[in-house]
């Protein structure tokens, strides 16, 4: 059988899972996702998608583990026999763009919106508060110049932040995600504040609806739209993927401050994806 560790992430853990699924179809093999915890948040959502969870036995033999640089090897057909383990990310592009259809496949439809409304998801939560890519993100200028390639009627707000409006230092000292990092990793309270209340205000003149949800609320709200902007977040991407959106925009540097380890995915060049930067 495969089996694939699951780490924390809604988004990495459909790459994951997907890169498992499509190595186990190849091989005629059943799968199981491996939790990081018995109290992952993400578990009871994954489960609702059709992701059945297991453990791996001590006693159960691993014929090879399977990461990022080795994982196509193993479409092949010798290891038909072998139980497999995968552990890594797998944010690589070409390991699903010409099996997306199929990928589509397994999981719950959703009923396209009918409108022509534009939905952004703005991953920040603890991504806005890491030093190490603090200087890499995209001002409010450059949403704006992406913003102007579609053509919509109103602007919904998906975020990981507890809601859109202003925030203070003490309130974002407050708030708590699903990522907890050490302070030594933060930038400045008050540049986390700035950004945030830039994007904010720049747009706040399109009157944008924001309501909260759960993940995989988010993650299904955002597939019934034709017209989806996102920056470099793995579930605004899987999200994007599997909807039927003439319109996407993807952050084009993707991850860039991980210099050469940066992924490819903003490369994918599915039908009607442009990259903004």
């Amino acid at each position: 059988m495969i089996l694939v560790n699951i780490t924390n992430g809604f988004g990495n853990n459909l790459f994951q899972y997907n890169a498992a699924k499509l190595l186990a179809d190849f091989l005629d093999q059943d799968l199981l996702a491996i939790a990081p915890s018995t109290r992952y948040y993400a578990i009871p959502f994954l489960e609702e998608m059709g992701i059945n969870f297991g453990s791996l036995h001590p006693t159960m033999p691993i014929h090879s583990r399977i990461d990022d640089k080795n994982y196509k090897s193993f479409f092949d057909e010798k290891y038909k026999e072998c139980n497999l383990l995968l552990s890594g990310y797998f944010e690589d592009y070409t390991n699903f763009k010409s099996e997306i259809d199929k990928i589509s496949s397994w999981y719950p439809k959703v009923e396209k919106r009918k409108d022509n409304d534009l939905v952004i998801h703005f991953r920040a939560g603890d991504r806005l508060l890491y030093k190490n890519e603090f200087d890499t993100k995209p001002s409010v200028d450059k949403y704006l110049k992406a913003i102007e390639k579609f053509n919509f009627d109103n602007m919904h707000i998906v975020t990981d932040m507890p809601k859109w409006d202003y925030i203070t230092e003490d309130e974002l000292a407050s708030m708590k995600f699903h990522v907890s990092t050490s302070p030594s990793m933060h930038v400045e309270p008050y540049k986390s504040v700035e950004y945030f209340n830039s994007i904010v205000e720049g747009l706040s003149i399109f009157n944008p609806n924001m309501k909260k949800r759960n993940v995989l609320e988010d993650f299904n709200f955002i597939r019934t739209f034709n017209n989806i902007l996102f920056q470099h977040g793995t579930l605004g991407w899987w999200a994007a993927a599997l909807s039927e959106a003439d319109n996407v925009g993807v952050y084009g540097p993707w991850r860039s401050w991980k210099g050469a380890s940066n992924k490819n995915l903003s490369d994918v060049g599915f039908e009607g994806w442009f990259k903004w930067e």
